[in-house]
């Protein structure tokens, strides 16, 4: 295994012992080369060996000694907008995403690659030899130290050719129906309306003339329903009107005037009860306002009930000061009623 090892290092290929078991299989006798042959349609991530420098991207390093095979990951041309990178306006310059499978760094065409281009599928291997300069984290590629090996890995290019066709798709339909309008330089007028073709935009018309248009035996039929229609509704506005619904608007009424009866009736019981209930009122005021025991004290000594009930009352049931207005005769200022009964003997010093 280290021999096998040694071999793959003196060419650029720096894999893990995990990734060389996984090429090898189950194969018994590997040589180099067949390994390199497998590793070229391999993403080098799973079973790829650290070999950049931790701080490359941070702009320490300042140079990378090959060989040293890597990924290309992605490919750029930043001289022209990302919507239109086959751009002519400007020379180009490629900016390469690559990597050893643990560690990314950036590559920048400082020279002509006459190998890569804006097609040339991530899941490349290239081989960077002599010794690289490294400024500012980005090496500075030049046909001289990188050689193209190739390699194609099925997942990677799958689904760059899926961008692709979508991002082709996505321009393609410029100044078509849902699309954005063409691009018109500053200075130039924009198409005429004589210039549309009049036959291609009733096509695409969601309502036809024709099918607005009906005939003018739909017309009449429609005609004589609606007349239909309006006579019913002004025959049904001419009957009595029914609330309640069906046939229990009679039963509603019926039941209406009998509660009118029967409220009438209760009104009027209330009405001849109201005396009675106003006097059996003033007896309960009486009753909760006198104090029964000094009232049935004072009807003793002689006095009527009506009189004994006010003194009382005006004198917070105090029966001292009731009796004694009774006798002086200034029961809250109004004037004495004090009758003594025949059959009741005379009390001392009245």
């Amino acid at each position: 295994m280290t021999d096998l090892t040694e071999s793959l290092v003196k060419e650029g290929w720096y894999l893990s012992d995990e990734g060389i078991a996984e090429l090898k299989g189950s194969a018994e006798k590997v040589t180099p080369s067949d390994l390199i042959r497998i590793a070229l349609d391999s993403d080098l991530r799973p079973i790829g060996k650290k070999v950049l420098p931790s701080d490359i991207n941070g702009g320490r390093t300042e140079k990378l000694e090959g060989p040293c095979v890597l990924q290309v990951q992605k490919v750029r041309n930043i001289s022209s907008p990302k919507d239109h990178e086959e751009s002519q306006g400007a020379p180009r310059m490629l900016r390469l995403q690559m990597t050893d499978g643990h560690t990314t760094c950036v590559g920048l065409e400082f020279k002509h690659l006459s190998k890569i281009s804006l097609n040339t599928p991530p899941g490349t291997k290239v081989k960077l030899v002599g010794s690289i300069q490294v400024k500012h984290g980005v090496l500075l590629l030049e046909d001289s130290n990188v050689h193209v090996l190739g390699g194609e890995v099925d997942h990677m290019v799958e689904k760059w050719e899926l961008q692709r066709s979508l991002a082709k798709h996505s321009r393609s339909n410029i100044g078509a129906e849902g699309g954005p309008p063409p691009f018109v330089p500053f200075g130039q007028k924009c198409g005429r309306k004589d210039d549309v073709d009049s036959r291609e935009l009733d096509q695409r018309k969601t309502l036809q003339t024709q099918n607005v248009i009906k005939s003018t035996e739909e017309n009449d039929e429609f005609e004589k329903q609606r007349t239909a229609a309006i006579a019913e509704v002004s025959k049904a506005k001419e009957g009595p009107r029914t609330f309640g619904g069906g046939g229990n608007a009679g039963s509603n009424l019926s039941n209406a005037a009998s509660f009118s009866r029967s409220r009438d009736s209760h009104q009027q019981r209330r009405r001849e009860d109201r005396p009675e209930r106003a006097e059996s009122r003033q007896d309960g005021n009486y009753r909760e306002l006198v104090d029964e025991r000094a009232l049935r004290d004072i009807m003793e000594m002689g006095f009527n009930r009506e009189a004994a009930r006010q003194a009382l009352m005006d004198n917070n049931n105090n029966l001292e000061v009731a009796l004694n207005s009774l006798l002086t005769g200034s029961s809250g200022g109004r004037p004495a009623s004090v009758v003594p009964e025949p059959n009741k003997p005379q009390l001392r010093g009245s």
